[in-house]
């Protein structure tokens, strides 16, 4: 062997081989969302009025792979900040929660949807306009990332009326 034990200082005279063995798992890609057999459907961003503070995020994370994920965050290419957001019923009120991680069992999706659980998104300079793209990433509990391209649109995907500000 090539190492020495010396006391308390740990080890001396590693040799390069063993130690690039050592390391290989922390040097290798985390697995793409293909490899993690889930996916976007119907993702979207709602516009907002100029000078908003928050946008909200939608749509579904379907997940058609062999082993549960969890989904511990999310990122946007909108502003320095994205958060899990549910609505909860408190009483006869309903309030907002941030949510730390979500579950996704094999089969199962998770849904971001209009007066339900939704992606916050916060701390932008300048509300995104109608019709552009923002990239919206599920973040899993290995850091693996599963990314779409959210158009912003004031409707939801198949919607045919227009915003009444009224949503159920």
């Amino acid at each position: 062997m090539d190492f020495l034990m010396t006391g308390r200082s740990g080890f001396r005279n590693l040799s390069a081989p063993f130690l690039s063995l050592l390391l290989l798992p922390l040097l290798a890609p985390s697995l793409t969302a293909a490899e993690q057999g889930a996916h976007w459907e119907d993702a979207w961003v709602r516009s907002v009025p100029p000078g908003a503070a928050v946008a909200a995020a939608y749509g579904r994370l379907v997940h058609h792979g062999a082993a549960p994920l969890t989904i511990t965050g999310v990122t946007s290419s909108l502003g320095a900040k994205a958060q899990m957001h549910d609505i909860i019923a408190d009483g006869d009120q309903r309030r907002m929660v941030a949510i730390d991680a979500s579950p996704l069992a094999p089969g199962e999706a998770l849904v971001f949807s209009p007066g339900g659980r939704h992606i916050m998104l916060m701390e932008f300079e300048q509300a995104p306009a109608e019709g552009e793209t923002i990239e919206l990433c599920a973040v899993t509990e290995d850091n693996a990332t599963i990314c779409t391209m959210a158009p912003v649109r004031r409707d939801a995907p198949g919607s045919s009326h227009h915003d009444s500000g009224h949503h159920h």
